[in-house]
């Protein structure tokens, strides 16, 4: 025989389990909150790319200015 404590002798015994119920919806919830934030740093890490290659100055070495032969 279970013992109930006095603190909970007030919920019923026979209330059901609803966490087994539950648990496939808050697995899929904690997926998919976990692949938008990995989607996120993705994007933000492409949009950085794309910004730091479109402000790079270019580094073309420069001809030497040379008199034409004679």
């Amino acid at each position: 025989m279970v013992w109930q404590t006095p603190l909970l002798s007030v919920v019923p015994s026979g209330v059901l389990d609803m966490t087994a119920d539950f648990a496939p919806l808050f697995v899929g919830m904690v997926v998919a909150i976990g692949l938008c934030v990995l989607a996120l740093a993705f994007t933000i890490g492409v949009h950085d790319a794309r910004e730091a290659n479109r402000t790079a100055k270019q580094v073309t070495v420069p001809q030497p200015s040379l008199p034409k032969a004679a």
